[in-house]
C-alpha cells in the first residue's frame, strides 16, 4: 500500500559530485514501486542535522566522507559493526529514533564472494589506513583471514586499526616482500580514483593465484585493475562493494533485497562514464 506522503532518502557527504548513490537507489525505488525519491544533500556542517531529518521526516540516509565518523553524535543508537568501527554509511530514520548502520563491511564481503578461490592461510595486503581500511579488516577477519598486514605512507595510522584486531600487523608502505607473496591485495585508498594519482604498485612479480581487490569504482578499472587484467589474476572492481553496500542499506530502510541485474550494472557504468 503506497504512502500518500512521499518519503524522502538521500546521501550525504561533501563533495557528491560523483555519487551513483541516486541512479542506483532511484532505480530501485521505480523497480520496487515505492513512493519514494533518492535525493543528494551536500552540506558544508552537521550543525542540527538530526532536527532537519525528523522535521523532514527522511526515512533515510547514505553517509559519506566527510562526515561517517561526524554523524555518530547525532544518533540514538548503533548497530554492532558500526559501534566497533565508529563508522557510519547508512541511517535510518524509526519513528523519530536515529539508527547508524555500518553496511560497508556487507558490501566489501559481497565483491570478495566473487572470487572463487581465497587462499586463507596466504598473507593478505591492505592498502590504506582510512575507515574504509578498518571496514576491510574487520570483514577479512569475520571470514577467518589470518595473517593481514596493512601498509600506508603513514605507518602510525596503519599501527591504530592493527592493534584492535588479532593476526593483524601495520608495515612499511609498498612492502615487495610480502605483496609479491600475497594471496589477496586490497586497495582501499583513493590512489587511481579518477582526479587522484595512481597507485605505485606493481604486480609484477606476484603470484598466479594472487586475487585483486580494488575499492575504487570511478574508474571502474584502475591501472591495478587493468595490470591484474593483463597477468590473468582474479580480481574484483569497487563496483561491487559500492551494489552490495548499497543494497544492504536500502534492505534496512524497506525490509527488500533488490536485484542486481545486468542491465543495472550497465546503467551504473553508463553514468560513471559521463561524470
Amino acid at each position: 500500500m503506497k504512502s500518500k506522503e512521499k518519503k524522502i532518502l538521500g546521501i550525504l557527504g561533501n563533495p557528491l559530485k560523483q555519487s551513483m548513490s541516486p541512479v542506483l537507489h532511484n532505480y530501485w525505488i521505480k523497480r520496487n514501486e515505492l513512493d519514494s525519491y533518492y535525493s543528494k544533500f551536500e552540506l558544508e556542517k552537521l550543525n542540527n542535522i538530526s532536527v532537519a531529518i525528523r522535521t523532514l521526516n527522511i526515512k533515510g540516509l547514505n553517509v559519506t566522507i566527510p562526515y561517517k565518523k561526524k554523524i555518530i553524535k547525532y544518533l540514538d543508537k548503533l548497530d554492532k559493526t558500526a559501534a566497533v568501527l565508529q563508522s557510519v554509511n547508512t541511517i535510518h530514520n524509526k519513528k523519530g529514533k536515529l539508527e547508524g548502520y555500518n553496511t560497508d563491511v556487507q558490501g566489501f564481503l559481497f565483491g570478495l564472494r566473487k572470487i572463487r578461490q581465497l587462499n586463507k592461510k596466504k598473507p593478505t595486503i591492505v592498502l590504506g589506513a582510512g575507515g574504509a581500511a578498518e571496514s576491510v579488516v574487520y570483514s577479512l577477519r569475520l571470514i577467518g583471514m589470518r595473517e593481514i598486514y596493512i601498509m600506508n605512507r603513514t605507518k602510525n595510522r596503519a599501527k591504530k586499526i592493527a592493534k584492535k584486531y588479532r593476526g593483524v600487523e601495520a608495515k612499511n608502505w609498498i612492502d615487495y616482500n610480502l605483496i609479491n607473496k600475497a594471496g589477496l591485495i586490497v586497495n582501499t585508498t583513493s590512489l587511481g580514483m579518477i582526479g587522484y594519482p595512481s597507485l605505485p604498485v606493481s604486480l609484477e612479480n606476484t603470484t598466479k593465484n594472487t586475487k585483486v581487490y580494488d575499492i575504487v569504482y570511478n574508474p571502474i578499472e584502475t591501472a591495478l585493475i587493468k595490470e591484474a587484467k593483463q597477468k590473468k589474476l582474479e580480481y574484483v572492481t569497487g563496483l561491487e562493494m559500492f551494489l552490495g553496500q548499497a543494497q544492504e542499506s536500502f534492505n534496512i530502510w524497506f525490509n527488500i533485497k533488490p536485484k542486481v541485474s545486468s542491465y543495472l550494472i550497465s546503467k551504473i557504468k553508463e553514468n560513471i562514464k559521463t561524470l
